[in-house]
Order: C-alpha cells, then sequence, then structure tokens
C-alpha cells in the first residue's frame, strides 16, 4: 500500500498549481498527458511525479499523490504557507510540517491546527501512538462502505467482472465475520491477539493497512488536526480511474460503458474539477 497526501490551508487552488508546476519544471520535470485526448506517456521517462489537486475544502487544498519529497523544502517557499505531508505505506506513516524551506518533524509545530476541541497533549499522544482510535472510526467506515475490506486484488478482480466493490466488501466482511467466529468456537476461545492479527491478513490491504500501528498512529494524529473530515479519501487511485473514464466520457459521450466504469464515475463524480500534475524526467 502507497497512500500520500499533502494539506495546505488555504482555499486558493490556482497559486498552487502554478508553484507545483513550475517548480518540477524548474527541476527539469515535463508535463505529460496520459488520459483521453492527451500525448500519452513518453518513453524514457524514469523519474514521474503523478499527482491530483483536489477541489478546495473550506480552508484547505488536498494534493493526491506521491510528491517529489526532497523539494517540499522548495515547494513550502515556493507558495509561501506551510505545507502539511502525510504518508502511510507498508512499513512506514507518519506527519511532517514544510514551511519557509525547512523540514519540521515535531508534534509541536502542528499546534496552530489543533481542533478546537483537542490539546496539545492529545497532539503529543498522538504522535507517539499512545492515542487509542476505534478499530473503524466514523470516517474511515461511512465514506466508502464496504469498499476497504477488499483486497486489492479482488477489488481488481470484482471491477473487471462489473461487480460493485462496494456490495461485495460487504459480503466480504460478513464472510470474515462468520469465519473467525466460527473458529473461535471451535478453538476453544483462541487467542484476541492471534484473532486481530488473523484477521488483518484475511481482510488484506484496505482496512488492515488502516488499522496497522502505523495506520493507527496516522489516523489518530488527523482525528486532532482541524483537518476536512474525509481527509483521506477519496484516494490517488480512485481519482485516477475516476478521471480516466469521465475523460473518456467527456470526448466519446455516446461510448458503451465497459465493467466498472459506472463504479468509477460514481466513485468521483466530480472527478474533473481535479487537476492533474502529471510530469516525468
Amino acid at each position: 500500500m502507497m497512500w500520500y497526501s499533502l494539506y495546505l490551508p488555504t482555499a486558493s487552488a490556482g497559486p498552487v498549481i502554478d508553484a507545483l508546476r513550475s517548480l518540477l519544471a524548474a527541476h527539469r520535470y515535463a508535463p505529460y498527458d496520459p488520459f483521453p485526448g492527451g500525448t500519452g506517456t513518453p518513453g524514457g521517462l524514469t523519474d514521474l511525479v503523478r499527482q491530483f489537486v483536489a477541489p478546495p475544502q473550506g480552508d484547505w487544498l488536498r494534493i493526491l499523490g506521491q510528491p517529489a519529497e526532497a523539494l517540499l523544502p522548495e515547494f513550502s517557499t515556493a507558495v509561501s504557507i506551510p505545507v502539511l505531508y502525510a504518508w502511510l505505506t507498508d512499513d512506514v506513516g507518519g506527519f511532517a510540517l514544510f514551511q519557509d524551506g525547512a523540514r519540521h518533524d515535531d508534534p509541536a509545530m502542528f499546534q496552530p491546527y489543533l481542533r478546537e476541541s483537542r490539546t496539545p497533549d492529545d497532539l503529543r499522544r498522538a504522535w507517539a501512538g499512545q492515542l487509542p482510535v476505534g478499530a473503524l472510526d466514523a470516517e474511515l467506515s461511512a465514506a466508502v462502505p464496504g469498499e476497504d475490506a477488499l483486497p486489492p486484488e479482488i477489488q481488481q478482480f470484482a471491477q473487471a467482472q462489473g461487480v460493485d466493490a462496494r456490495k461485495a466488501g460487504k459480503l466480504f466482511e460478513r464472510l470474515g465475520d462468520s469465519l473467525f467466529s466460527k473458529l473461535g468456537r471451535q478453538s476453544g476461545g483462541a487467542d484476541d491477539d492471534e484473532q486481530a492479527q488473523a484477521r488483518a491478513i484475511f481482510m488484506g490491504g484496505g482496512r488492515g493497512h488502516w488499522n496497522s500501528l502505523n495506520g493507527q498512529r496516522v489516523r489518530a494524529i488527523a482525528s486532532v488536526l482541524d483537518l476536512p473530515s474525509n481527509w483521506r479519501l477519496p484516494t490517488w487511485e480512485t481519482v485516477r480511474d475516476a478521471y480516466h473514464v469521465h475523460r473518456l466520457r467527456q470526448r466519446r459521450p455516446r461510448m458503451a460503458l465497459m465493467p466498472g466504469d459506472k463504479e468509477a464515475m460514481d466513485a468521483v463524480p466530480d472527478a474533473l474539477d481535479y487537476t492533474p500534475i502529471y510530469m516525468g524526467k
């Protein structure tokens, strides 16, 4: 799993988009357009930046996708506002703040962005992984119910077969609950930790990653910051797929939908309001 987001406390997307493109161009990145009607992906590129700038939400602007991390100090200087960076992979997860050309990993730097109901001690505990979060917090379970229950490989198979991934995810969860309930009775009450680990393996990449120690830490930190309620969603992959289909439909509205296209479009109805930043060298 690879999940990355940048959050900027601004409602003005234009200057941020211009600054990001200019910065990448200054470092010899050239733009390309791999979507329908575009020029495709040039051959020979070995370093790609593939991001989407989401429409502003309140006083926040979110950029989805893996950034050129080494350029974030310069980016914070170029936009003249702080840049909050969040990431979660199979091995690591956390938050960092880039401001005035410097990186800060000290939780105290995030205090200006605390929710009104949260304290600096909440932030410190979240940073240290000491602030517990629910197994399925409201944002995680309500935003796309059932979808995260499917491991990525099964999500792809369901999409290829024209199956609604959300409905399949709910069924997958019910099967998992039934399976582990039966196993628990047969084993005379297995160790809770063993069952939790087995369930995480069974449930695969979606909620398993967000319920890992790193995933819970990222969720805990986000819960004390005044970020938009959907700080985690949609994912870069979801926007990419939706943007592709919406662009194709925009160019060829009479073309028949392929299996999974409707689900992709419904997942992000406003995908064309996202600005792709695709550049490489």
